[in-house]
């Protein structure tokens, strides 16, 4: 009888031991699950913020160039139409031939600011032509606008993959065209040079400046008044691209890196 009770006590003891591994395995097992669920319920949350940001930059982006595009047409068909009317109107009027011609020149320059302003606003070469060529235009028209500044520009388009989505020409270009006025505004540059390569692994550009070097810190990028870096952190973003400052003797060199993604 005591055999028995030894045995079955024995019995029972491994049950109790095998079913305390059970539950301590069970234990375990719940916790790795759950912390792995709590993980990929992170990740779905950052990744779900990352999305709304990234829409929400998108949308700005979007409605900013409805607006420039809005402005643009109506600069062009309106005010432009109403000056080339104005101009016209003149050779009617009983004047001296001097100062008609005087009229005519200061309205004719009136026209050709118009006419730059609703192109950088709206630039329909960059749709027509591309990056390279809408680069080259935005570059020389500046260069016969500014003239005490010397600008020089390299482009290198390999003709085989010549264009990118509109979408990455667009925001290249508008990056483009608030480096150069931040330069214009703030560095007391006296050169700009800007460096374009285009290929089938996507596009690097680069803007330098012979002027007061300059990398915006985290802070610089979050002031109210610095609209300009928003700007072009936000159109990086847009297209996931990286932008590089980096400072020179003298002046600085900011270099924008864009990557063709490979299709999964």
């Amino acid at each position: 009888m005591d055999q028995q009770e030894t045995s079955n006590l024995g019995l029972l003891l491994i049950i109790g031991t095998l079913a305390m591994f059970i539950m301590a395995l069970s234990i375990i097992v719940f916790a790795v699950l759950y912390q792995q669920k709590m993980r990929r319920k992170k990740q779905e949350m950052i990744q779900m913020e990352l999305n709304y940001k990234n829409e929400m930059v998108q949308a700005t982006l979007d409605a900013k160039e409805l607006e420039q595009r809005r402005i643009a047409i109506e600069l062009h068909d309106d005010i432009g139409s109403s000056l080339t009317a104005l101009k016209l109107s003149f050779a009617l009027l009983p004047i001296d031939e001097d100062e008609r011609k005087l009229l005519n020149a200061g309205i004719q320059d009136t026209i050709n600011k118009v006419r730059s302003l609703s192109n950088r606003l709206l630039p329909t070469i960059l749709e027509e032509l591309g990056l390279v060529p809408a680069v080259k235009s935005l570059v020389n028209t500046l260069a016969q606008q500014i003239p005490h500044v010397q600008f020089s520009i390299i482009a290198v388009n390999d003709p085989k993959h010549p264009a990118q989505t509109r979408e990455v020409s667009l925001a290249v270009y508008r990056i483009l065209q608030e480096l150069i006025n931040n330069i214009l505004k703030y560095a007391e540059a006296t050169a700009i040079e800007i460096v374009l390569e285009q290929n089938e692994e996507g596009i690097r550009m680069s803007v330098s400046d012979n002027g007061k070097g300059f990398i915006p810190t985290q802070d610089d990028k979050r002031k109210s008044q610095s609209l300009g870096l928003k700007n072009i952190e936000s159109r990086s973003q847009q297209i996931d691209a990286k932008i590089e400052y980096q400072l020179m003797e003298p002046g600085t060199k900011v270099v924008l890196i864009w990557q063709v993604k490979e299709e999964i």
